[in-house]
């Protein structure tokens, strides 16, 4: 078993749409694929996900990524569970993040997480509960693991 992280869904999306730092979020998105690291989602994140795929009228294009994201061994879905719930009123609570936001950040910390990844600034509120990196900063800390 390799690092596990968790993502935000702007990883995702970021990718698809090349948006910036969209080649530090795919190179993430290839680690885990190879099964170098293992990856917490959260059913918030996928639920965003479905959304935007429904929204752009994409239906096979959302159910190629459930199919792969439900069959890779290297993501671990957490579901909303009352104790997620609970954690993700207690993050909301001290840091003023969205509810949206804590679930994520709480869904990482249930699956054990060593940190979250995501390009949204704000979300280094949640910083006392996880560690919160960028999709560059990951990619940089990993390369310098690799070189050390």
């Amino acid at each position: 078993m390799g690092l596990n992280i968790s993502l935000d869904t702007n990883i995702f999306v970021g990718v698809l749409n090349k948006e910036p730092y969209s080649l530090y979020s795919k190179r993430i998105l290839d680690q885990i694929d190879s099964g170098s690291v293992d990856c917490v989602v959260s059913t918030v994140v996928i639920s965003e996900m479905c959304a935007g795929y429904h929204m752009a009228d994409q239906t096979r294009e959302k159910d190629d990524f459930l199919t792969h994201v439900e069959a890779s061994q290297s993501y671990d879905i957490v579901e909303l569970s009352v104790g997620v719930a609970d954690q993700a009123g207690r993050i909301k609570a001290e840091t003023g993040l969205t509810l949206r936001d804590a679930i994520v950040v709480a869904s990482a910390m249930k699956g054990g997480a060593e940190c979250l990844i995501s390009n949204d600034e704000s979300l280094r509120k949640a910083s006392k509960f996880i560690r919160v990196l960028s999709s560059r900063e990951f990619v940089d800390q990993a390369a310098g693991r690799s070189r050390a």
